[in-house]
């Protein structure tokens, strides 16, 4: 997958003040931005391990729908036409 088609964000979903003071997002969400397939992941205590789950849930994703990298390509470039 090319990074440049990807978008990582984290999803904060922790009660603010209290013992959760000062703790940082876990949760993660991957979206692939040439076909809008999106994928998130908050069961794991640590970030990175989260991404990748996401990551590998994206890729997953993209096979079972037979998006590969050149048809990313055609994605990619059919916004950019004009009639």
């Amino acid at each position: 997958m090319n990074p440049d088609h990807l978008k990582i964000e984290t999803i904060d979903r922790t009660p603010k003040g209290g013992q959760h003071c000062g703790v940082l997002p876990r949760g993660v969400k991957a979206t692939h931005i040439p076909s809008g397939l999106t994928a998130s992941c908050e069961c794991e205590r640590s970030q990175m391990r989260n991404r990748n789950i996401a990551l590998s849930m994206l890729e997953w994703g993209m096979a079972e729908l037979g998006i590969t990298e050149a048809s990313n390509a055609k994605l990619t470039d059919a916004g950019t036409k004009t009639l």
